[in-house]
């Protein structure tokens, strides 16, 4: 025992010694050990190097005596002030024996909070080039042997103008080890490395992928090369291999081949860029999925490397690990190749053999696309999709609760850019039938209910053929019949026309609601707005025959007639219905060119209308004076009117201009207030309940004036002429002839207002005012000008200028031909 103490005494004296003696030797060999350093340092850099403190420790690295450089600044070999490298710190390890011997052998490297920045200008020139061309003479004291580099908190640069790229690389933690044999450097390096950021002719890839890496390098300083042997990238739970070799002496070639182990789908889409991949990362595959790719040729201005990659699965599973749907038993073969990475013009896409089961039901599906910039696809797809399924396993946002199936075999061969232009789009072929098998879904913002969609859908080329297709939108049903022309080029292309041949059968039109789900919302506080506007790409060639129409309180039977629509312009010729107890037909022109400002020209024939129902339904006409319940009868007449709407179809009333030509028939005027104050004149209390036969006239608006021209209403009272103007801001001015019976008490102040004719006397009076206060009295003025036959005249000469203007705008609206859709040219994109 004491034999083993002494022994220990002795061995801890003798580290003790020898560690007095190494603190003690750095101590009075510090400046030495520096000023060697530094010496040698300077014999071989070309460029300025600027250090906040240098200082060596015994400590830092033990037993490795340790060269300590703080606040590192590296100056580049181009022009002007650059850095090449800039360090927090830098130490180098060196064995103290050996410096005790003179002999200054790096053998470690630690560097900490580095940031190295490679460049290479616009004529190729690198900013590295900062050591000085030297032959060895033997005699040099620092040497290299790195067995142990350590990287912390480190950014690594490369720009370059000449080749196009820029690469910014980070590592929290790398450890590498470098073996020198002549000009050859074995570099083996471990540890973590994050592709921040990867562009290459602007295109950015990989970017923020973060990778654990295990590589081994050969990099030969004689011949400017660098051999990869397989190295290990881990990307989450998969690996790459990765093999090649890079060389840059005389030219700059490449081929590097990188191929997956242990991969998956959500490890082949994390390769893509961030704006493709984000909406399918989190899908999750099991299975055998694998990946190859390949890099190779020269790296040049204008040169690049062919790029190819070979990719696919095998009875997989596709599935969101948060949704109930998912694809099984798929299969695909996928490759890409390009000529060069830079040109995504030689780039072609091919997936073949695609095949899977969506929840019990098969499809298969082909896919090829040569030329990314202007693509040419060739793609069949043939399966039936059901709605929830294909939902559940990838949900659209504007679309829920979907239910029903698609049966669908399809195929697409062509050049998306022909598309864009009418005289080549029918070189595109597009052939298959869709076929709609009780399709139900709630569709966008306002919950838009499609039900019991059923038909087919088939497709000539950039055609779609309507057969049967029928459902409910909301309370409203249809059957369609017809054709959509140009209907590719009008969804892949903004801007784009389409035009409809269609014919329209409904038991059932809800207005209110189709109008408010498609042009405007509902609000608490307001009425439904209706942003209504004709887009200048659709062009329409439109039959329906409706059974029943509701709009707001209009509700119409029996509609049938044609729409056409071309150039933000709406034309029907014939359109018939039945409502508010009789017949009308009428047909007319939008002109809806000017958004804020939508022309109306119409003609509208009445047949038996009950005068009482249009003034309900037309809202009283927006006055109070006369209203539905003071009215009865049947009208037939003929209307001939323009007017302008605003975008929420509100009418600016100063453009109204209207001929009304109609009879009324078996009318009644029942407790209207202005006719029993007449009571006073007439002397006769019968007149709030007025019953008349045919009236006929001829009105006519404009200036936001009625304008009354006198008829005669022959009455069970009396018998009456009638005329006057009545205003939009509701100030009337109506003038009154009746018979003057002997029994009537005639008063001195109505001497002036009777007028004796072969041998009848007549009473004229007026009632004047505002429809809120008015005020009747005799009218003497009438008499005396004979007003009623002015106003005949004015209407007539209103009622000649607005004919001439009708018929000046229909030209006008009909001078090109508006409906002719082989003539129409789709616009390019």
């Amino acid at each position: 025992m004491k034999t083993l103490r002494k022994l220990l005494f002795y061995i801890s004296l003798t580290i003790g010694i020898l560690l007095i003696a190494l603190v003690a030797s750095v101590f009075l060999f510090k400046d030495k050990i520096i000023n060697e350093f530094i010496r040698e340092a300077n014999k071989s850099l070309n460029t300025p190097v600027k250090v906040g403190k240098i200082d060596v420790s015994v400590f830092q690295q033990f037993p490795k005596l340790s060269i300590v450089i703080t606040d590192v600044y590296v100056e580049d070999s181009h022009h002007g002030q650059y850095p090449l490298l800039t360090a927090k710190k830098i130490s180098f390890q060196m064995n103290p024996i050996e410096v005790w011997q003179g002999n200054y052998k790096i053998e470690g490297l630690k560097i900490i909070d580095s940031e190295t920045n490679f460049k290479i200008n616009a004529d190729g020139e690198n900013n590295y080039k900062i050591l000085k061309k030297t032959k060895s003479t033997g005699k040099e004291t620092v040497s290299f042997a790195l067995n142990n580099v350590e990287l912390e908190k480190t950014v690594f640069n490369y720009f370059d103008l000449y080749g196009k790229q820029n690469l910014r690389f980070s590592s929290k933690a790398l450890t590498a080890s470098i073996g020198i044999t002549d000009f050859n450097y074995n570099i083996k390096a471990k540890g973590q490395l994050t592709t921040e950021k990867i562009e290459i002719e602007g295109k950015p890839y990989l970017a923020g992928k973060a990778f654990n890496i295990q590589s081994s390098l050969i990099y030969n300083d004689k011949d400017k090369t660098l051999l990869i042997d397989p190295s290990l990238l881990e990307l989450g739970k998969a690996s790459f291999n990765v093999s090649g070799s890079y060389a840059w002496k005389e030219k700059n070639l490449i081929d590097l081949t990188t191929e997956g182990t242990n991969t998956s789908i959500q490890t082949i889409l994390s390769l893509l860029p961030q704006t493709v991949s984000s909406s399918v990362e989190k899908y999750r595959s099991e299975g055998d999925v694998y990946f190859k790719s390949r890099l190779k040729g020269e790296i040049g201005k204008n040169k690049h490397p062919s790029f190819s990659a070979e990719f696919g699965f095998d009875n997989a599973t596709i599935y969101h690990p948060e949704y109930k749907s998912k694809i099984e038993k798929a299969t695909l073969q996928g490759s890409f190749a390009s000529g060069t990475y830079s040109d995504l013009r030689q780039g072609s896409l091919v997936l073949k053999n695609v095949r899977g089961e969506l929840n019990g039901e098969p499809f298969q599906a082909d896919f090829v696309l040569n030329n990314f910039v202007d693509p040419a696809i060739i793609f069949k797809f043939k399966g039936k999709l059901d709605a929830s399924s294909v939902l559940g396993f990838y949900p659209i946002e504007s679309i829920e609760e979907a239910n029903g199936s698609l049966t669908t075999d399809i195929a697409f061969e062509g050049k998306i850019g022909l598309l864009k232009n009418k005289a080549t789009a029918q070189r595109v072929s597009t052939q298959g039938t869709i076929d709609l098998n009780n399709i139900t879904l709630t569709y966008g913002e306002h919950k838009i209910k499609l039900q019991q969609l059923n038909g087919s859908l088939q497709f000539s080329n950039n055609d779609l053929a309507l057969s049967n297709v029928k459902g409910k939108l909301g309370k409203s049903d249809f059957l369609l019949n017809g054709f959509f022309k140009n209907v590719i080029t009008f969804l892949l292309f903004d801007n784009q026309p389409i035009g409809i041949e269609t014919d329209l059968k409904s038991a059932f039109l809800d207005l209110d609601e189709i109008f408010a789900l498609s042009f405007g919302t509902k609000s608490a506080e307001k009425e439904e707005q209706y942003e209504f506007a004709i887009s200048r790409n659709v062009n329409l060639n439109f039959n329906c025959d409706v059974t029943k129409l509701r709009y707001r309180k209009f509700n119409a039977r029996n509609i049938k007639g044609d729409l056409l629509v071309k150039n933000e312009v709406a034309v029907s010729r014939n359109l018939s219905f039945q409502s508010m107890g009789g017949d009308m037909t009428l047909s007319g022109i939008v002109d809806a060119k000017n958004h804020k400002a939508i022309d109306l020209v119409s003609t509208v024939k009445l047949n038996g209308i009950h005068v009482d129902s249009a003034f309900y339904v037309f809202e009283n006409f927006n006055q109070d004076f006369i209203k539905d319940k003071h009215l009865k009868g049947r009208t037939f007449a003929e209307v001939n009117l323009e007017m302008t709407f605003n975008q929420n179809l509100r009418l600016f009333p100063e453009t109204l201009i209207a001929d009304i030509g109609m009879v009324i028939k078996n009318g009644e005027l029942n407790n209207f207030e202005p006719m029993k104050k007449l009571n006073k004149y007439l002397d006769d209390e019968s007149l709030s309940k007025l019953r008349f036969s045919d009236i006929k006239n001829d009105i006519h608006i404009e200036n936001k004036t009625v304008y009354i021209p006198q008829m005669e209403i022959r009455s069970n009272v009396t018998d009456l002429k009638v005329s006057g103007t009545h205003t939009f801001d509701q100030r009337i001015e109506y003038r009154i002839v009746t018979p003057l019976r002997r029994k009537r008490i005639v008063d001195v102040e109505a001497q002036n207002a009777i007028e004796e004719t072969g041998g009848q006397s007549k009473l004229f009076l007026k009632i004047y005012g505002t429809t809120d206060n008015y005020r009747i009295a005799y009218d003497v003025e009438a008499v005396r000008k004979k007003i009623g036959n002015d106003i005949k005249r004015e209407v007539q000469e209103l009622k000649d200028a607005f004919k001439g203007k009708k018929q000046q705008k229909e030209i006008e609206l009909q001078k090109d031909d508006y409906f002719d859709w082989d003539d129409q040219t789709p616009q390019d994109n």
